[in-house]
């Protein structure tokens, strides 16, 4: 059985795309809610912050 490197390049291709294409969704979505933000289609998320005490 001879090498076939186009087939072995389109597997890794492809391995590649899928990976990085997974590790990319949680991005893609966080960008897709900070345009709706931006649109004003979305409620602004409410941020606290604890205060701490002073040390006298």
């Amino acid at each position: 059985m001879a090498f076939d490197g186009k087939a072995f390049g389109k597997e890794i291709v492809e391995i590649v795309k899928t990976y990085v294409r997974g590790q990319l969704e949680p991005l893609q979505a966080r960008i897709a809610a900070l345009e709706a933000e931006k649109d004003g289609k979305a409620s602004k998320p409410v941020i606290r912050i604890a205060a701490r005490q002073r040390k006298d």
